[in-house]
């Protein structure tokens, strides 16, 4: 079986042991993200990382507070020689100028969300990805 049905996300198809769908519709979302449920077997995904799909669709605003802390200190490494960089005075104050790319589920404890932001230069196409782990983040990538 390489196709899975999911209730909301419709079909997700079978890449090595992950199944995945470039095209997730969220409510939490603008725009249609990627999605990679991480682990699973033929049969679908696991139920740890269904839970962690159902958790993050419920809890989204939450998923922002546990990574806003590195969020900010993104941005405040960030080169603010950018035309029109925003002055953003505490963590919270990000929020409203993120775009979700994607997320990668392990669990509702576990789990990567993948961001960029529109004060980042134009010619910046690197993705930020959050990471969260034993229900917290202490740590963020850059790639792209």
């Amino acid at each position: 079986m390489d196709k899975y049905q999911h209730p909301s996300l419709g079909t997700l198809f079978l890449e090595d042991d992950q199944w995945l769908t470039e095209e997730g519709e969220v409510t939490f979302a603008d725009e249609v993200i990627r999605i990679v449920f991480a682990r699973g077997t033929e049969e679908g995904p696991s139920d740890a990382s269904l839970d962690g799909f159902e958790w993050i669709d419920a809890n989204w605003s939450k998923v922002l507070t546990l990574i806003e802390d590195q969020a900010f200190e993104f941005y405040q490494s960030y080169d603010n020689s950018v035309e029109d960089f925003p002055e953003f005075a505490k963590p919270a104050d990000i929020w409203g100028s993120e775009y979700l790319l994607g997320l990668r589920i392990f669990s509702p404890e576990e789990f990567e969300v993948t961001l960029q932001f529109d004060w980042q230069e134009e010619d910046d196409e690197h993705e930020i990805t959050f990471y969260i782990e034993e229900g917290e983040c202490s740590s963020y990538s850059q790639d792209g």
